[in-house]
C-alpha cells in the first residue's frame, strides 16, 4: 500500500468517526409512541408524558417542545417530575406550564431534582396558577371522551425523608403513600393511572393494580446501542439499568411507561435523544 493510500484511508476513517459521533450525539427533539389497549375503555384516548426538563429550552418560548405537544392534539398531558432543577434558570419550565396548563388537563409531580431548589413552593404554586393539578398522594377522576379515567400521582421518595402526615404519625414512607393511592383507587371502578418519577420500585408497581404507570428519571440510560444495550447508567438502578426507557408489562393488568427524558446539559446523550411520549390507548 503505498502512502497515497493510507493517506485516504486514515482520511476516510476520520470522517467515519466525525460522522459516527455527530449521529450518536443528535439531541433533536424525538417524539415516542406507544400503544397501548384497555377492555376498560371504549373509545381512543391520547396522553402525553413530560419527564426530566430541567427547564431545558427548545427554541424561543419554547417553541419547538409546544408545536410538539400541539401536534399531537393530546386529551391529557402528564409530567412526571424533573420540570425544574438548581443548576438552570427556571424560564423554560414556565414557559412550558405558561403555555400548556390551560390548554391542556395537565397532572404533574415532583421529581427528586426540584428539591433542591429553595423556589421550590414557588414554582409549584406557579404550576398551579397556569392550571397544573400537582398531586401527591391523592387521585383525580377524569372524564376523557366520556369514559372515566382516575389519576393518581406520587411526589418523588425524597418528598417523604423525615416528613409528617399528622400528629398521630410523626413520619411516613413512599410505600405508605402509595398505599394510600392503591386504597383511593380500588375504591374507583375506571381505568387508572399512576403518575411517579422513579421506575425502578417495579415491585410496588406491579402489586398496586393500576393499569398504567408512567414515570421518568432514567434518562435513558444516558448512552444506548439501540437493539444492544437500552442504557448504560441510571441513577438507582446503576450500570445496565432495566428499566431506562420504553414499555415494560409488568403483570397481565399493568403496563409501565417510562421516559428518556427531554434534558440536554453538558453530559452527551448518545444513541438517545431526548423524547416527547405519546401513550395511545384503545
Amino acid at each position: 500500500m503505498n502512502d497515497k493510500a493510507k493517506v485516504l484511508i486514515i482520511i476516510l476513517c476520520c470522517v467515519v468517526s466525525v460522522l459516527f459521533f455527530v449521529v450518536a450525539d443528535w439531541s433533536e427533539l424525538k417524539t415516542q409512541t406507544y400503544q397501548l389497549n384497555s377492555d376498560k375503555l371504549t373509545s381512543h384516548v391520547r396522553i402525553v408524558l413530560i419527564s426530566d426538563l430541567h427547564s431545558t429550552m427548545y427554541g424561543t418560548d419554547q417553541a419547538e417542545l409546544i408545536g410538539a405537544i400541539n401536534k399531537a392534539q393530546p386529551d391529557v398531558i402528564l409530567l412526571a417530575g424533573d420540570l425544574f432543577d438548581v443548576y438552570r434558570e427556571h424560564d423554560g419550565a414556565k414557559q412550558l406550564s405558561n403555555a400548556i396548563g390551560k390548554a391542556y388537563q395537565c397532572f404533574y409531580v415532583t421529581g427528586n431534582h426540584e428539591y433542591s431548589c429553595i423556589e421550590f413552593d414557588e414554582m409549584l404554586d406557579y404550576f398551579r396558577q397556569c392550571g397544573f393539578t400537582v398531586l401527591d398522594g391523592d387521585s383525580r377522576l377524569i372524564k376523557v371522551n366520556g369514559q372515566r379515567i382516575n389519576i393518581c400521582g406520587i411526589s418523588d421518595p425524597i418528598a417523604y425523608l423525615g416528613a409528617s402526615i399528622s400528629p398521630d404519625e410523626s413520619t411516613f414512607s413512599w410505600q405508605s403513600v402509595l398505599d394510600r393511592c392503591i386504597k383511593q383507587n380500588r375504591e374507583i371502578d375506571s381505568y387508572s393511572i399512576l403518575v411517579t418519577h422513579r421506575p425502578e420500585r417495579v415491585e410496588s408497581y406491579a402489586a398496586s393494580g393500576f393499569d398504567l404507570i408512567v414515570a421518568g428519571h432514567a434518562h435513558g440510560g444516558q448512552a444506548r446501542l439501540p437493539g444492544l444495550i437500552n442504557g448504560v447508567y441510571a441513577p438507582n438502578q446503576g450500570l445496565f439499568p432495566n428499566y431506562a426507557g420504553g414499555m415494560y408489562v409488568l403483570t397481565a393488568q399493568t403496563s409501565m411507561v417510562v421516559s428518556r427524558g427531554l434534558c440536554r446539559n453538558v453530559i452527551p446523550r448518545i444513541f438517545n435523544p431526548p423524547e416527547l411520549v405519546i401513550i395511545d390507548i384503545d
